[in-house]
């Protein structure tokens, strides 16, 4: 029974999602990547119709790791914040072996090592936002071949982007 002044409808979803937090405390593994270990493509597909993903916007602003000061993190911070809060954005698509990689995260932890490698690899320092959408609605306007769910992560996916024509 629902508390009161509370619809059971809320209550479930509540303790759905705590249920689905805990199994992910135990298995390491959220929602969507117990689905996407399935290996099952039609089962992944369809539950990515409802499942929001975080995708990264692309960092204007990078900073060498070696020698940015307090300074100019902070200014870095602020400038992120202000690009955030525009209407403009360009989504962060990899160019790998001539292939359009759009990467897609399941989670804010997999997308934070995300971020960490890319800055070892490019030996930057970035701000680095997202936008939060359903996988149909972002690819359908995108120039890309793939997108990687949980790039970097212990286990990753690579899912084919096939435009209607």
């Amino acid at each position: 029974m629902a508390a009161a002044g509370v619809p059971q409808s809320v209550s479930i979803k509540s303790s759905t999602r705590m249920i689905g937090k805990l199994i992910e405390k135990v298995t390491g593994k959220d929602d969507l990547e117990r689905v996407a270990y399935k290996e099952d493509l039609d089962l992944l597909n369809e539950y990515l119709k409802s499942r929001c993903l975080l995708f990264p916007i692309r960092p204007t602003r990078f900073l060498d790791a070696a020698d940015f000061t307090q300074e100019q993190l902070m200014e870095l911070v602020e400038q992120g914040t202000k690009d955030l809060a525009g209407d403009q954005f360009d989504l962060w698509i990899l160019g790998i072996d001539s292939k359009n990689r759009l990467p897609a995260f399941s989670s804010q932890k997999k997308m934070e090592a995300f971020s960490a490698i890319m800055s070892k690899q490019l030996d930057k320092v970035f701000s680095l936002g997202c936008i939060e959408i359903l996988l149909a609605d972002i690819v359908k306007d995108l120039d890309v071949d793939f997108v990687d769910l949980n790039l970097f992560s212990q286990k990753s996916w690579k899912i084919d982007v096939r435009q209607q024509s």
